[in-house]
């Protein structure tokens, strides 16, 4: 039996990834998210995901590696609009799917019943 992340690991899964697709492909973009985290992520799905929390991005150098050990996350501390956004948005807006060059959507679907 495979092991499901919860939601609030998925949507913050969801959301690095796009992130890091995102700056490695548009350089201003990049720039931004280093300066200005929470502008980024704005820009990337529209809403502040975590306000009130500090934000830091990290950019590793030439014979760097970083590791980062999140803490755990209580699934009430962040906002709806997150989960919605890593579940494909929840308000009929188009959600940037880094899949698709940022351009496409991601379906939210649900699984299959076993009955």
């Amino acid at each position: 039996m495979s092991h499901v992340p919860d939601p609030m690991t998925q949507a913050r899964q969801h959301i690095e990834r796009a992130l890091i697709e995102r700056a490695q492909s548009d350089e201003a973009f990049r720039k931004l998210l280093l300066q200005d985290p929470r502008a980024a992520l704005k820009q990337l799905i529209g809403v502040d995901p975590i306000p009130g929390f500090k934000i830091r991005v990290l950019e590793e150098v030439p014979g760097e590696v970083v590791l980062v050990l999140p803490r755990a996350i209580a699934q009430d501390e962040l906002p709806d609009e997150m989960l919605d956004y890593a579940a494909g948005g929840g308000d009929g807006n188009p959600c940037p799917d880094p899949r698709a060059g940022f351009r496409g959507t991601i379906v939210k679907t649900r699984p299959a019943s076993s009955n």
